[in-house]
């Protein structure tokens, strides 16, 4: 059975790449050159082998100089609509991505970046031309490699993080890679998959169970065993 089953649910992000090559393209689905690219954050579901994406209800609501993982959805006249998991696309304009001069006339935009593909990115203007303005420039910014991704509610970054940032400091202290935490709930891994395992665990822990007594506990219990299983 594949993964991309008529059975099966399952949470996706913008830029995932659906691996069934059954499936025809539904709504939030687009057809890439990779194969059927997930465009928005939300629930799948695959009904006569169509593949649909149901968002989520939490809207992420930007601000200015939050720093935002997005996925590449389609091409302006100079530049690239972005899909941040909120209720409008952000947009990135040539000059706040390549240093380069580009010309329309000539140039292709698919030469840097392309539908499908991850980027980090710091919101710039919230309200300017009815689209969330962003920016790749800025040091450690730009196209996403290889990476785990991980989906949170963007209300839930806060416990991630801790108070003082004991939660997410504690959580690196002990997994072996680089995490990067957006503003818009996406969650960045570099690492071994292991160590993805461990850190998807334990980032599902506190979700599930924010305000739960002995949580820092349970936490260190799953950075220290593999083979805890959070849903005792």
């Amino acid at each position: 059975m594949s993964e991309e089953s008529q059975d099966e649910k399952k949470i996706v992000i913008p830029g995932e790449v659906l691996k069934d090559k059954k499936l025809r393209p539904g709504e939030k689905v687009i057809k890439t050159v990779g194969g059927l690219t997930v465009t928005t954050y939300g629930i799948l579901a695959v009904e006569r082998n169509k593949a649909t994406v149901i968002p989520y209800k939490e809207i992420y609501r930007p601000r200015k100089d939050d720093i935002v993982i997005g996925a590449v959805v389609g091409y302006g006249n100079s530049g690239w609509f972005v899909d941040i998991g909120s209720y409008t696309k952000a947009f990135l304009h040539v000059s706040e991505a390549i240093n380069e001069k580009f010309d329309s006339r000539h140039d292709e935009l698919s030469n840097y970046l392309k539908i499908g593909d991850i980027i980090l990115a710091k919101v710039t203007d919230v309200a300017r031309l009815g689209y969330f303005q962003i920016t790749i420039k800025d040091k450690g910014l730009g196209k996403i490699g290889d990476a785990f991704f991980i989906k949170v509610n963007p209300v839930k970054l806060r416990r991630i993080i801790g108070r003082k940032g004991s939660m997410i400091n504690l959580i690196k202290k002990n997994i072996n890679g680089d995490i990067i935490l957006a503003k818009n709930g996406v969650i960045v891994f570099k690492g071994d998959y292991d160590s993805y395992i461990k850190l998807k665990k334990t980032i599902k822990l506190i979700s599930e169970k924010t305000f739960a007594s002995g949580l820092t506990s349970k936490v260190s219990e799953i950075l220290s065993n593999d083979n805890t299983n959070i849903d005792e």
